[in-house]
């Protein structure tokens, strides 16, 4: 990729609302790089360029952008297939809320007593802005017309010998295989008594009958989850009473029988959540002023230890794995933004962090989005 192509590149980024620069810099510098090694063909690199300034233009998160970032180069690495990669990284691309009414879910939610369909966020009645977002946003990302042309284009461009059909196929294994809402109790919480309407998606995608059926057990058995035990969660505590029991071997063993290409979201959606680019763009301050109540840049730092400390217990509870395994990939991530480990826990570090004055400027950023988010809601209530 030559000096001028760059400079063109980064030059886009001036027609781009300043609070995404910083961010998407960081992605571009990252796609470069991969360009760079071969894991990446200029053509496929552009595609996410093009999504990037896309989701900037629509009003995306940019706390978010970061975490795409991670999703999308943590998977390549990994898998070495681009197509993957970005189907990752386009499920998480709609968190902002409120959501549009109008905006479709693909697939579709349903109720586990089979009496309601869910086909837009509209639907969704009972669940307010921000657990809309975060029990839909990668359905919502699947049905949205501008990210289903990019997702083909990256297919397209990947796989130029394919049809329309093939074309067609691919794509909806990107959305079988993007559907990571399992693997956070935070959200399963909110999803409870919705199920995915499997058949239709997972049939496009070529899966054959037996795995359809095991895929819709496996999601029926996720709305089932009892949002008492988030609260266990939050703590960092992994609930021990009977029915948590009966429902963890059920999920478990629901799980055992998934495709390994539905599996690997699961696992990689909680690795990805601490690794720098993630932490660069301020998801977890955001969250943590969202979701959490931070008033200060101060208050983020337990706020954010009591976050990692819920994924480590998920990552025992709902994967099956080590705590070391997660511990060991966000450490380095972490411990510039005051966060450190003992046994298997995450601890606020004494004194300031050597980030501090960026997770000031996180937080500002994020209240000034919590005040324009909470006047839209009240808009349009």
């Amino acid at each position: 990729m030559n000096a001028q192509r760059l400079s063109q590149d980064f030059a886009r980024l001036d027609g781009v609302p300043e609070e995404h620069r910083a961010s998407i810099s960081h992605f571009y510098r990252s796609l470069t790089r991969h360009v760079h090694e071969g894991l990446l063909t200029i053509e496929q690199a552009d595609i996410v360029r093009e999504h990037l300034l896309r989701l900037a233009e629509r009003g995306s998160n940019p706390a978010n952008t970061g975490n795409i970032e991670d999703l999308f180069c943590f998977t390549l690495r990994d898998t070495g297939d681009s197509v993957r990669a970005f189907a990752q990284a386009l499920a998480d691309c709609t968190k902002v809320f409120p959501m549009e009414d109008e905006a479709w879910l693909h697939p579709r939610l349903r109720s586990l007593d089979g009496t309601r369909t869910f086909s837009q966020v509209k639907d969704l009645t009972h669940l307010g802005p921000a657990d809309k977002m975060l029990v839909a946003h990668t359905m919502v990302a699947y049905g949205d017309a501008d990210m289903r042309g990019f997702a083909k284009g990256m297919i397209r461009a990947t796989s130029p010998h394919l049809d329309d059909v093939g074309v067609e196929q691919e794509f909806a294994k990107m959305v079988v295989q993007s559907q990571h809402h399992p693997s956070s109790t935070f959200v399963l919480a909110r999803a409870r008594g919705l199920t995915l309407e499997v058949p239709p998606v997972f049939e496009a995608a070529g899966y054959s009958e037996g795995s359809i059926r095991d895929a819709q057990a496996f999601y029926d058995i996720c709305a089932r989850f009892e949002p008492g035990w988030s609260e266990s969660f939050a703590d960092g505590v992994i609930p021990s009473v009977p029915a948590w029991l009966d429902w963890r071997a059920a999920y478990l063993d629901a799980r055992s029988k998934l495709p390994l290409d539905l599996l690997y979201q699961l696992v990689s959606d909680t690795l990805t959540n601490f690794l720098d680019g993630t932490m660069e763009s301020g998801k977890w301050t955001d969250a943590s002023v969202v979701f959490d109540g931070a008033h200060s840049a101060t208050d983020v730092l337990p706020a954010l230890a009591r976050i990692v400390n819920r994924y480590i217990a998920e990552h025992i509870a709902l994967h099956d794995r080590t705590a070391y395994e997660l511990i060991r990939e966000c450490t380095p991530h972490l411990a510039p933004w005051g966060i450190g480990f003992e046994g298997e826990s995450a601890v606020v570090m004494p004194g300031l962090p050597e980030r501090f004055d960026s997770l000031k400027a996180q937080f500002e950023a994020a209240w000034r989005r919590r005040e324009a988010m909470d006047g839209a809601i009240r808009s349009a209530l």
